[in-house]
Parts: structure tokens; sequence; C-alpha cells
């Protein structure tokens, strides 16, 4: 069931909990926003950057600026917009500011430029780019808007915490714009080697974007160093030495950078209660129930090319044809969640993912049993969970992520401490994960043999894997990752210490 939120074009009633002195900013905002007065909830969006940053925002206190869902006719009817734009209010107190978007900017903004040019070379799939000025303009234009509406949100003594690949130039557009508080961003996908990023026409203005920032954060050491070398390359920053909390500091002129690793982290106690309600567990029962008690593999996976499920796919066939034995004793069930289905290169990728399936079910496949279970959906938080728990295996293999917290969610739910974890070793994750069987993907004999130990492995070594998972993966709540991110930048007056100090808890 969807929370209710107080929605309207005005500001909350004064009676509401006012927001706290910390504007998150993220292309999307947790909901969508609608004006229509239909009396519908608002739709929360799904993913791993509100899926974190809900819950820290809802501890800490503050606002979340972001599109509000609504693609509007024109440009014309976009700045009308600003002048009155979509506010509301969650149950915890997170005030939602929308930035409007045109369905032009949509297209240029977020289609193109930040996923046909940036998300492809972030990724290391350089031949998947597409460099289109007309793209960058737009970029350019919208991360501006951003900037506007976060600035008046945070006023001069503010802090803003700007999240990921859309919004790289929120940073410098915040000071252009006099902004003198604390800017915090943090990029949830990877940073390329510098020879790579080194392919990006506007290289220098994207790396000039975040240095605006007072500190810039990323999952692993080689993500920041790969960002570090580029800012060192490209632009000749001053490069410092590490810091006692890790950080590395780059100077660009009067201004300083740290730049950290803070790895994301999910909010482990509510995958935990989840895990052992009744209902859940019975749910869980019943899935293996239907699979007659069968060896079972899970995966869950937005449509994406960077996420290696048709090599997941073949790894699944080869495993099955080539060791007899486990003929009709396994099914891998495959969740593969709506993504980008507006774009023709999304779309005929979900076309090849469904010829696979239909042609590995017809050519395994018996009376009876069919190797592979498909549904094209997301699931709800309690389905999901007891897909975790029924699984004997869950397959996270992408072929590069900037961390994947499917991992940790299949972690975090194992609370009866069982089940194998096969994750590739270009997740992020893996680099926190060394109790995983780590296998690379593009290796469909080593795969094979991955699932054979996952499968032969003796109960105790699985049982004493799993605990140690549990143990890393609790060890970092994700609030502690916000209190990483927001703790190693200067705290201006405004931001509340006691909370600061209660995020570290």
């Amino acid at each position: 069931m969807q929370p209710a939120l107080d929605v309207g074009d005005r500001p909350p009633r004064s009676g509401s909990r006012p927001a706290g002195p910390l504007v998150v900013v993220s292309n999307r905002l947790p909901y969508d926003l609608r004006r229509d007065g239909g009396g519908r909830s608002p739709k929360r969006n799904v993913g791993g950057l509100v899926n974190a940053v809900e819950p820290a925002l809802s501890r800490l206190g503050g606002s979340w600026v972001g599109w509000d869902g609504t693609v509007h006719p024109s440009h014309a009817a976009v700045v009308a917009e600003m002048s009155r734009p979509l506010v509301c209010e969650t149950p915890g107190g997170v005030r939602l500011l929308g930035v409007p978007l045109s369905e032009r900017e949509l297209a240029r903004y977020y289609h193109g430029f930040a996923n046909r040019c940036l998300w492809p070379l972030f990724h290391g799939f350089l031949e998947r780019s597409v460099f289109e000025p007309e793209d960058h303009a737009i970029y350019l234009r919208v991360n501006r808007r951003f900037a506007e509406v976060t600035a008046a949100k945070a006023g001069a003594g503010g802090r803003a915490w700007v999240h990921d690949y859309h919004l790289l130039l929120v940073p410098l557009f915040l000071r252009q714009l006099g902004f003198e508080g604390t800017v915090d961003f943090f990029l949830h996908i990877p940073f390329p080697p510098a020879e790579v990023f080194r392919a990006l026409p506007w290289r220098e203005e994207l790396l000039e974007g975040l240095l605006a920032s007072d500190s810039v954060a990323f999952h692993t050491e080689l993500y920041r160093n790969n960002f570090v070398e580029s800012a060192r390359q490209i632009l000749g920053v001053e490069v410092g030495p590490s810091g006692p909390e890790g950080a590395i500091r780059l100077a660009r002129g009067e201004r300083q950078t740290r730049v950290l690793v803070a790895p994301i982290g999910i909010d482990v106690e509510d995958f935990e209660r989840v895990a052992s309600l009744p209902s859940v567990l019975e749910r869980s029962r019943r899935i293996r129930e239907a699979h007659g008690n069968r060896r079972i593999l899970f995966s869950a996976d937005r449509l994406d090319y960077t996420k290696g499920v048709g090599e997941r796919l073949l790894a699944v066939e080869q495993f099955l044809s080539s060791r007899p034995r486990f003929d009709r004793r396994v099914v891998l069930l495959q969740v593969l969640v709506p993504s980008r289905n507006q774009v023709e290169q999304y779309r005929q990728m979900k076309r090849e993912i469904d010829r696979e399936v239909g042609r590995i079910n017809g050519e395994l496949g018996h009376s009876g049993w069919v190797p592979i279970h498909y549904r094209y959906r997301a699931l709800e938080r309690e389905e999901l969970v007891a897909h975790y728990l029924a699984a004997d295996a869950a397959l996270v293999t992408p072929l590069r992520d900037g961390m994947n917290l499917v991992a940790a969610e299949f972690a975090a739910s194992r609370v009866d401490e069982s089940g194998v974890l096969v994750l590739s070793e270009f997740a992020g994750i893996a680099a926190h994960c060394q109790q995983a069987l780590v296998v690379n993907p593009y290796d469909i004999e080593g795969f094979c043999r991955a699932l054979d130990r996952a499968f032969e492995m003796d109960p105790q070594e699985r049982r004493a894997r799993m605990a140690a998972l549990r143990e890393r993966v609790r060890s970092n709540p994700v609030h502690r990752w916000a209190g990483r991110c927001l703790g190693y930048a200067p705290t201006p007056g405004r931001v509340a210490a006691e909370a600061l100090r209660d995020l570290e808890a």
C-alpha cells in the first residue's frame, strides 16, 4: 500500500513538521506528484537510489528536489510551472519539491545525454556512447534549473546533497548562483578509467562540475582513483595525501574537494523484519513447492545491457546441457524489471531476452518442467524477500555495476543463514563481499563451475559464508553510509550536529 502524502500546489499547512536544512537533489523524486485532483495516491518510484536515500533522509530530516514525473508539452509550459511548482510532504516529514521537464527535455537530457552518452561511457561501453551536442545543451539547461530550485530551497547557509550522473553540473551551477553552503556529491554508478573518460568531448566541463563540490563520494576505491586520475590528467589538479578518514584532497585554484569512498548500504533492519514475517515465510515455502522443491536459482535485474542477463542465460543453458545430473532438478527464476521501455534499444533488448528464454526452454524443457521461469515486472518488497528466502542461490552477475544492492538485499533477507550468493567481479559490491562465489560473467564455463560449487557446498561452509556476508551487510546500513557521505565535508551551522551524530551511532 502506498503511504499517504500531503500533496498540493502550495506548501504544506503550517502544522506540518518543518523541513530540515539538508536538501537532497536527484533526477527523480521518490514519488511521482500529480495536479490532477483525482484523489489518487502518488506513485512511489522503484530504484536503488530511492531505496537508499529515502530512509536516510527521513531519519535526518530535510527536503528532496527532483523531477515530479510530469512531462510538459513545451518549454513555455515548464516556465509557467516553475512559478507554481508541485510541493508535498511525506508522513516522515520529508518535503518534496518538483522540478518540471518538457517532453523535449526528457528526450534530450534524460534519454539523450544522461543515458545515451554518460551511462554507457561510465560503465565502460564506449562503443555505445552517443555524443550529441543538442543533448549536451539541454543537459546544461536542466542542470541549471535543478540548481536554481535547490539554491532557493537551501538558502544561504544550507547544504545540498546531489546524486548521480544526471546532475554532474549542479554543483558548479550552484556556485555560479552564489550558493556558499556545503555541496556533497555521490555518484551511484562507476567512474571509468581516465583513458575512457577522455573520449568525452565535454570532459573538462563535467570534471569542473564535480570539483565545485566540497566532497565527492564513490562506492569503491577503484572508482575514486579513476576520478582522481582523470582530474589530474585533464585539469592538472593538485592531489594531496589521504586524510585519516581515507579521503583524498584535490586542489583546483582556491577550492579544495575531498574525494572519498563510501559504499552504499540498505535498510538492513527492514529486510530482516520482512524476512521474519510468517506470511513471507509461508510464501517462500509455497514458491519452493510450486517448483517441485527443485533447486532454485534466482535473479532480479532492471532491464539494461549492463546487467549481463544474456550471458547469465547462456551460462544456465551450458550448465544444464553439460551436467545431466541436474536435468529436471534446477530452475532459474528470472525477474526483469521494466526500464526505459520507450527507447527502441531497450525494447529490442527485451525481445532478444524473450527469444532466448523461449529457445532455451524449448530445447531443454520436458513435460512438467522448464528450466527458466521469467517474469517481466517489479516485485513488491514482501514478494521479493520471499523469493530471496526460497532460492538456493542468487545470481547477481552484471557485466558492470556501480554497486548492485540486490546482493546486499539477498544477504540481509537470509535470516536462516542459508543460500549462496554468486556474484560478478564487475559489481562494485564485489569489493566488499569476498564471501560470495565471485565469477567473471563472460567466462561461461567458470560460471558453470561456480554453480556446481553452490549446489555441492557443504552446509557448514554455506552457513559460514552467509553469516560472514550478513555481518558485512549489517555493518554498513544505509544511515551509516549517509553519515559518512555527509560527515566528511565541512558542516555549515544550519546542519543539525545531533542528527549527524545519530546517523553515525
